[in-house]
């Protein structure tokens, strides 16, 4: 063993724990530091554009060129400019214009404006125990705009008030069951045959 390496081992036991702690706090602190400089010095150099930008009246995003270089030139990065006009539109974002909403025509019931409520026959039964809601009925039909229909009574009971109406009149069923309803809200419509005596045949129920 030589004397130098003698002299370092000497060295090396005058060296407390203590003083190795510093100079690790230090060195740890100064790779912290060194990493952190590097994140944001390529953060920056990434996104200069967006940090020094800013949009127009027009949605034009315009770079302010003289706070990009001097940033730019602190950072050590190279840029490239061309002189002259210091305002370079980045993006333009074209307006949209809010589409239009096609209306829908209106549906109209043609076949209900023709039809002629004065040639429809019609004969009111009542298979009730009242008397006279037969004519009753009858007389609002006639107030109503239909021919004046015939009265009798019904031997087999109903529960409800039925309109029964030939095939061929149908287009009918709706207007009778409009008028019908306001005095046997329960009532209900059918077609029945074309043999039957009239067109439409409202048998008055029990309900």
């Amino acid at each position: 063993m030589t004397i130098k390496d003698l002299k370092i081992i000497e060295s090396l036991k005058k060296v407390r724990p203590k003083d190795l702690v510093y100079s690790g706090i230090l060195v740890f602190f100064m790779i912290i530091v060194g990493v952190l400089f590097f994140i944001s010095t390529r953060f920056i150099s990434q996104n200069i554009n967006k940090v020094f930008s800013y949009e127009g009246a027009e949605s034009i995003q315009v770079l302010d060129l003289p706070h990009y270089m001097l940033v730019a030139k602190k950072l050590g990065i190279t840029t490239n400019t061309t002189p002259g006009n210091t305002e370079v539109p980045v993006a333009i974002t074209p307006s949209r214009e809010a589409p239009e909403i096609p209306t829908l025509p209106t549906e109209t019931s043609e076949t209900t404006a023709t039809l002629n409520k004065q040639t429809l026959t019609i004969e009111v039964r009542n298979s009730t125990t009242k008397k006279g809601v037969a004519g009753i009925l009858a007389k609002s039909l006639k107030e109503a705009g239909f021919s004046a229909p015939t009265t009798r009574n019904e031997n087999t009971p109903y529960i409800k008030t039925t309109i029964l109406v030939k095939e061929s009149k149908y287009d009918y069923a709706a207007l009778l069951l409009e008028e019908v309803i306001k005095s046997y809200p329960g009532a209900i419509a059918a077609t029945t045959t074309e043999s039957a005596p009239f067109d439409a045949t409202i048998i008055i129920g029990t309900e």
